[in-house]
């Protein structure tokens, strides 16, 4: 029995070992190739490849072991095919020069065997190797060409020239803003030919249409089109009082000239036509019976009439309104001394320390360090006596350095002979007139005589 199950189970071993033989024999004959997926069914396949014992399957094509293809849409276009074509995408009878690789052609309305004459724009017929071009200048490059200009004719797929294009649409060459497509111009009437126009009275116009009959600038600006000198571009001449360049700033007027002299004799009627010094509509100087060097005009202007001695007391007439002063006067009322005017020192006056080291002098043309009648003065009273001015208080007073800050000095006893021989700046301030008075006669206020010298351009 033993021996009996030792030759079964060997019987078994053996029959599993032919049967594990048969089967790897089986396998060592599939051999792995490369397939490729062909989408029209023409036997070249594209895109990467699949490596498999067999073909793969697949809904979308078949595989296949060739590959190459350039178009797996086409069925027509593969690697097989020996037939060249070119598409002529314009219909002018002159192909593309890339060329396409069909068995067959697809379309023949489209694609042509001809491979010479090749287009230089496939994508506008008009353009091609037998197409000649005509090029007009373009002067003024705003892409449209002058119908007048000379001419140039090429073939059509040769470059065109510089400075021209394929159409004669420009209404004006000379000028990059008139054209077809160009905005519409705003001609701005220019009385004075200097460039600028008034801009309140000017003619909009379409680009191309004719220019209006009037002078015209392009641009405005001009704030006097009767004077062509004065415009945006023009240069200032400072302190003509003119806005000569138009930027709304007119400068003061400095007079310079030959020196005027005015003389008021003592006793002399302050009223009298003879004794007064007009400077402007609004400005005469002269000297009252009291002494006080006044505007006339102010009060001619004020009460309607000359006021006498008894009518109203020098309180009054002595402290003529004015704007307010330059200096920082507080809530002081800006009044005294001749209306409308303010005064500055301009040079050095007399040799006291106090003078020399005095940095309060004006500029003609700057209004800094204007001042009341009364405080100038004040000032070069204090300065001849070597008495130094600190701070301007108001129209009627100041700080120096002998009193104590911030309270007026008492000046009643002010002499008008300290401004004698001081070079003085006069600043009209409604004018914006500046110029240079020197005097050289003002005795005390009991003497009503006054002699000066100052710079004009006409009196």
């Amino acid at each position: 029995m033993r021996k009996n199950n030792f030759f079964g189970l060997l019987a078994m071993i053996m029959g599993f070992g032919f049967l594990a033989m048969v089967s790897c024999s089986k396998d060592d004959e599939c051999v792995n190739r490369t397939y490729y997926l062909d989408k029209d069914y023409d036997n070249f396949g594209a895109g990467a490849g699949t490596t498999a014992c067999k073909p793969p399957t697949s809904t979308s094509g078949q595989y296949v072991l060739k590959s190459g293809d350039t178009n797996d849409e086409d069925p027509n276009v593969n690697p097989e095919c020996a037939l060249v074509f070119y598409i002529d995408d314009d219909g002018d009878g002159f192909p593309s020069p890339e060329p396409f690789y069909f068995c067959e052609n697809p379309d023949d309305t489209k694609y042509t065997e001809v491979g010479e004459n090749f287009d230089c724009n496939d994508n506008d017929s008009s353009i091609n190797p037998d197409v000649f071009i005509t090029y007009y200048p373009d002067t003024d490059n705003d892409g449209y060409g002058d119908p007048n200009g000379q001419t140039v004719v090429v073939q059509g797929c040769e470059s065109a020239p510089a400075d021209h294009v394929a159409n004669s649409d420009d209404c004006d060459d000379t000028d990059a803003n008139r054209n077809p497509e160009a905005a519409q111009i705003t001609y701005y009437n220019d009385g004075d030919d200097d460039g600028y126009g008034n801009e309140d009275e000017f003619d909009v116009r379409d680009a191309c249409d004719p220019a209006p009959g009037f002078n015209y600038a392009l641009q405005a600006g001009d704030c006097n089109d009767n004077d062509p000198s004065i415009n945006p571009a023009a240069e200032e001449n400072p302190n003509d009082g003119i806005d000569s360049n138009c930027d709304g700033e007119a400068e003061a007027i400095i007079w310079t000239g030959p020196d005027m002299q005015f003389s008021k004799p003592e006793g002399a009627d302050w009223t009298d036509s003879d004794y007064r010094d007009v400077l402007t509509q609004t400005i005469a100087i002269t000297r009252h019976e009291s002494g006080n060097v006044t505007n006339l005009a102010w009060w001619l202007d004020e009460i309607g009439a000359i006021p006498q001695d008894n009518d109203l007391e020098w309180e009054y007439y002595g402290r003529q309104k004015e704007v307010s002063p330059v200096a920082n006067v507080g809530d002081a009322e800006p009044s005294a001394g001749p209306s409308g005017m303010r005064w500055a020192i301009l040079e050095q006056g007399a040799d006291t320390p106090a003078w020399d080291n005095f940095d309060w002098y004006g500029e003609l043309g700057d209004p800094t360090h204007y001042y009341s009648f009364n405080n100038i003065l004040t000032i070069c009273e204090l300065l001849n006596s070597d008495e130094s001015p600190i701070t301007i208080i108001d129209d009627f007073g100041l700080d120096n350095t002998n009193e104590i800050p911030g309270e007026a000095s008492d000046y009643s006893s002010r002499q008008h002979k300290h401004l004698e021989n001081i070079k003085l700046g006069v600043w009209l301030m409604e004018e914006n007139i500046y110029f240079t008075l020197t005097f050289t006669n003002l005795p005390y206020a009991s003497n009503n005589a006054m002699t000066y010298t100052r710079s004009t351009p006409n009196n």
